[in-house]
């Protein structure tokens, strides 16, 4: 239920998160944690303008400041 993408270059994660996100669509589930570090922020924006361009994830955010903050991004797919 995690993708860590820390580290890839922009074109190697969003490709990763394509991928990903397809594939947890395709075996129903509804809840899954992309990692992408927080740093310049670089990845975590490519992720979520990618999300917002899917109909089938219905939110994304930040995950909870104990489990890894702005570092995680947990989408919610219906």
């Amino acid at each position: 239920q995690d993708l860590d993408i820390r580290g890839l270059r922009a074109d190697e994660a969003v490709n990763a998160v394509m991928y990903f996100i397809d594939d947890a669509i395709l075996v129903g589930m509804s809840r899954v944690r992309i990692l992408h570090g927080t740093g310049t922020g670089a990845l975590r924006q490519l992720t979520r303008q990618y999300l917002a361009t899917i109909p089938n994830v219905t939110s994304f955010r930040d995950e909870h400041v104990q489990f890894g903050g702005a570092g995680i991004t947990v989408v919610d797919i219906e």
